[in-house]
């Protein structure tokens, strides 16, 4: 195995540190440079003299600015031509493929990509594959790897998709039971090490064996389960909550939460790359059981079933009585304002004088009238 000199640019927390733990314990490696992202102004030197590159950046949330993201990224693909870096590692997500209720399942990397229109998120990994891809076709002894892990989980830095989408689920989603996939974050450091170490070169999903329906995802977690909500409502409710500044997640990726894009990680294992965790021990680990947990299965179901119908029932009910509610202050106010109006004109009444009083009462700024005598008369 010759050697190799790696930077890596972008990315933070649990996943760098893992990622360049392994790549410094390397035989193969003599040399791990970190630069912080495409802005930093180490990146040309650091570059210089390197020949394998790794692009962690990742879209960390869905407010980030998309303008400087793809400048940071033609930035990072000039550098790294003007470098003459022969191997590129890049991080991307299965995303790509899109969320869509035809996929078939699992997803391999022949298929297509077909990102959701205004994810924004996905859309951006799609670009990242193109430039990437130019960069490797034009030059003869450039190798590229593209790696797509499902949703990753153990990073509060990398898995804000999965918190999002686990927010969408406790709505109770469509029909509850969409399959969905979990990848610890070290075994994603593993898979960019491996493929910086053998100089794997094409698209390798990363994701392991098998994958957790909805219904499975509840009960590791301790979300009541809830009634089936249809998607196009959830759709409405999360651009109402987005659109007011309430949280929740981007209406673009609802379909993330409602339709199967797990995918199958069987090219990646045959190049050696072995996960430590399960999709079901990532998922406890990363979200600790709660009191809910400590009810039977059967008990919980029951409960969060007669819950879940209560707040499935009482949405419509909750906004119909707000709706109400609403009328009834407008009419409180109107009436309240009527009878304050009433109590001034009432209140100048009482204090004005009776109108014979009025007639015979002197005006003002001149002198009572006089009665005139016999002899004046």
């Amino acid at each position: 195995m010759s050697t190799t000199s790696v930077v890596v640019v972008g990315g933070s927390g649990r996943l760098r540190q893992a990622l360049v733990a392994r790549l410094e314990g390397s035989p193969g490696v003599h040399a791990v440079t970190v630069v912080d992202g495409c802005d930093d102004p180490r990146l040309d030197e650091s570059l210089a003299g390197s020949d394998v590159l790794v692009d962690l950046e990742r879209q960390s949330c869905p407010e980030r600015d998309h303008e400087a993201q793809a400048r940071g990224l033609i930035r990072l693909v000039e550098a790294a031509e003007q470098a003459g870096i022969a191997h590129v590692v890049v991080l991307s997500s299965a995303a790509v493929y899109g969320a869509w209720a035809d996929n078939p399942v699992p997803l391999t990397e022949e298929m297509s990509l077909r990102p959701n229109p205004g994810a924004d998120y996905a859309l951006g990994k799609v670009e990242v594959e193109r430039r990437w891809g130019a960069w490797a076709g034009d030059g003869h002894d450039r190798t590229l790897a593209i790696l797509r892990p499902a949703l990753v989980v153990g990073d509060d830095a990398e898995q804000w998709l999965a918190v999002a989408l686990r927010a969408v689920t406790r709505w109770g989603v469509g029909e509850g039971d969409a399959p969905v996939q979990f990848v610890h974050v070290d075994d994603v450091a593993a898979a960019v090490a491996l493929a910086v170490e053998r100089r794997l070169d094409g698209v390798y999903n990363v994701a392991p064996e098998g994958w957790l329906g909805g219904r499975q995802v509840q009960g590791l977690t301790g979300t009541p389960v809830r009634p089936p909500v249809p998607p196009a409502m959830a759709s409405a409710l999360a651009r109402w909550c987005w659109s007011r500044g309430l949280g929740g997640v981007v209406p673009a990726l609802v379909p993330y939460a409602t339709h199967p894009w797990v995918v199958a990680g069987d090219r990646l294992r045959a190049e050696g790359w072995e996960p430590l965790h399960s999709g079901a021990e990532t998922l406890v680990e990363a979200y600790p059981a709660t009191p809910w947990t400590a009810f039977a299965s059967r008990t919980r179901r029951i409960l969060s079933l007669g819950g879940g119908a209560v707040l499935g029932l009482g949405a419509p009910v909750t906004l119909l009585a707000w709706a109400r509610r609403r009328r009834r202050r407008r009419r409180r106010g109107a009436a309240a304002a009527s009878a304050a109006i009433s109590s001034r004109v009432a209140g100048s009444r009482a204090r004005r004088p009776p109108s014979s009083a009025r007639r015979h009462a002197p005006r003002r700024g001149r002198s009572p009238r006089r009665a005139l005598g016999p002899a004046e008369r």
